[in-house]
């Protein structure tokens, strides 16, 4: 059982007003209430945020696609000059181009506070020490795997978690790393990783002729990793009740 500290004790401080002076049970608290009270951090608000820049990213992806569709209308009807031709294959250059800065803004946005929502874990349920040592030593994903199934959180976080957050993270270090145009070898290491990994779903390609030229965070891999957080933070909560049935605090 690790001592709890004055973060906990402001925890069962609000969780007691919540019984006390708002008067409902117990019971009606959720593990979410408690996951976000343990992690202290507006997760809350930092994931709605993070939901308002992803929106209105979409929007000026769809604002983009509208205009090449009535470019390639246009060019229909009237049966496309040179002009119109190539006006439409550099809205498609953009479009690529964009679609990739976003998806940069996507992960940018996501994994910092993912690796935030790790270290806050580690550090409450262990200490500064514990995570900072095995973080250096073993990277983000593979030190929060191993501390959280050495506390026995890892059974309460979602199925699919290991999957989720070393796509996740493998992709952050190639596009803080490589840009939105990677080195070619890595564009092949990674167009096979994503077969070998199963990660089908998680990532969408654009090609340069036959080859892979750009890689994308599917819509619904982006929902995914922000479900998972959610997912996380409730584990977090189910696995406080049990550390507190243990050693009661309120």
């Amino acid at each position: 059982m690790t001592e709890r500290g004055d973060s906990a004790s402001s925890v069962e401080e609000y969780l007691q007003y919540l019984l006390d002076d708002a008067g409902i049970g117990l019971e009606e608290i959720t593990d979410r209430d408690i996951g976000e009270g343990v992690l202290e951090p507006d997760f809350r608000s930092q994931l709605i945020a993070i939901r308002i820049v992803l929106e209105r990213n979409r929007e000026a992806e769809g604002k983009l696609t509208a205009e090449i569709k009535k470019l390639e209308a246009d060019i229909r009807e009237r049966g496309g000059n040179a002009w119109m031709v190539d006006h439409w294959v550099d809205k498609l250059h953009s479009s690529t181009f964009l679609d990739a800065t976003h998806s940069m803004a996507a992960v940018g946005l996501i994994a910092p506070l993912m690796e935030s929502l790790f270290g806050r874990i580690v550090r409450h349920f262990t200490d500064e020490q514990t995570w900072e040592s095995s973080r250096r030593k073993h990277g983000v994903v593979n030190a929060f795997l191993q501390i959280a199934e050495d506390i026995d959180l890892r059974r309460l976080l979602p199925d699919d978690l290991d999957t989720t957050v070393r796509a996740l993270f493998e992709y952050r270090n190639k596009m803080f790393h490589g840009g939105l145009e990677w080195p070619e070898k890595d564009r092949a290491r990674f167009a096979n990783r994503i077969h070998s990994e199963g990660w089908e779903d998680c990532f969408s390609l654009a090609h340069s002729g036959n080859e892979p030229w750009f890689f994308y965070m599917t819509r619904g891999f982006v929902e995914r990793c922000l479900e998972t957080f959610y997912e996380i933070i409730d584990g977090v909560g189910v696995h406080t009740r049990i550390v507190w049935d243990e050693d009661p605090g309120i």
